[in-house]
C-alpha cells in the first residue's frame, strides 16, 4: 500500500515578501514555530548578556540584580542605568536585537493564525470538494539562519 505525502505547493513573490500557499496543510508550521522560538530565545539571551556585561557593579547593585535581567521586561530601568554609564554599548545593536525578537514574535503569531485559517479552509474544502489557496507573509530566511 502506497502512502500519500502532502506537498506544500507555493508561489513566492519577492517584491512583496508574500507567499501564496496552494496547500497550507502541507507546511509544517509547528516545526517552523519551534525554530522561530529557538531563535527568539537565543536573541533574548544574547541581548540580556550584552546589557548585563555593560552594567557596572554599582549599577547592578542599584538594580538589586545578581544575575542578568531580562532586558525587554526591565527596559526602562536598564536603559536609565546604561544612560548613567554614558551608553557603554551600542543602542543600535540593542534596537536591532529587540526588533528581531519582536519580528519573531509576530511570525509566530502569523503562523498560529495560518494554522487556524488552514483548519477552517480544510473544513470548507472538504465539505465542498475543493482545494483553497491562502496568501501569507513569510519569515525572511535570514531570521532563522
Amino acid at each position: 500500500m502506497a502512502t500519500q505525502g502532502v506537498f506544500p505547493l507555493a508561489h513566492v513573490c519577492s517584491d512583496t515578501n508574500k507567499m501564496t500557499l496552494i496547500n497550507p496543510q502541507g507546511v509544517k508550521l509547528n516545526i517552523y514555530k519551534q525554530k522561530v522560538e529557538q531563535a527568539i530565545k537565543s536573541y533574548e539571551k544574547r541581548l540580556n548578556k550584552i546589557v548585563w556585561r555593560a552594567l557596572s557593579q554599582e549599577e547592578k547593585e542599584k538594580l538589586d540584580a545578581y544575575k542578568p535581567m531580562r532586558y525587554l521586561e526591565n527596559k526602562a530601568a536598564l536603559n536609565r542605568a546604561l544612560e548613567r554609564l554614558n551608553w557603554p554599548i551600542s543602542l543600535k545593536e540593542l534596537s536591532m536585537l529587540e526588533n528581531e525578537i519582536l519580528a519573531g514574535k509576530m511570525y509566530i503569531q502569523q503562523a498560529m493564525e495560518l494554522q487556524e485559517a488552514a483548519k477552517k479552509e480544510n473544513h470548507l474544502s472538504t465539505s465542498q470538494g475543493e482545494v483553497g489557496a491562502m496568501e501569507v507573509s513569510i519569515c525572511p530566511p535570514s531570521f532563522l539562519s
